[in-house]
């Protein structure tokens, strides 16, 4: 049983550092969406856009909270989040990355796309996996 919680320990740093890494990306990515008039270009009024943003970001840092109490919660949540921003990111940005010769601010605003989407997938596939070993850890006790 102390190697099932090992394990889960570990998966557990695993999803909080990538939770973090998510906000390295999403954040600066969020910025330069609002500060080019992205929402408004889309027809979103940037008052619900940034409550919608306001609110995830909220929930990231409640389930990092979640994480810190070892509450299972936090993979739940990780595991949404980890998939909806690359699917948001991708839908929305790789077909005006793919076709336009120059996107935003070049490299830099690529990269926050490109880590949104490879850190929130990691980040989808590590809570899957600590869900699955924490479920084992509680079938053990039982």
């Amino acid at each position: 049983m102390s190697e099932i919680k090992s394990k889960l320990s570990g998966w557990t740093m695993s999803v909080v550092s990538l939770s973090l890494l998510l906000f390295f990306f999403a954040i600066p990515h969020t910025l330069e969406d609002f500060a080019l008039g992205e929402p408004a270009k889309n027809g979103v009024p940037a008052p619900v856009l940034s409550f919608v943003v306001a609110g995830l970001f909220a929930l990231q840092g409640l389930a990092l909270f979640w994480a810190g109490q070892q509450n299972r919660w936090n993979f739940y949540i990780h595991a949404g989040l980890g998939i909806m921003w690359p699917l948001a990111a991708g839908l929305a940005q790789l077909p005006v990355i793919l076709t336009a010769s120059n996107y935003r601010s070049g490299f830099i605003s690529v990269l926050y796309v490109a880590g949104m989407i490879t850190i929130g997938i990691l980040l989808f596939l590590a809570s899957l996996q600590a869900l699955r070993i924490d479920n084992a850890h509680t079938h053990a006790q039982k």
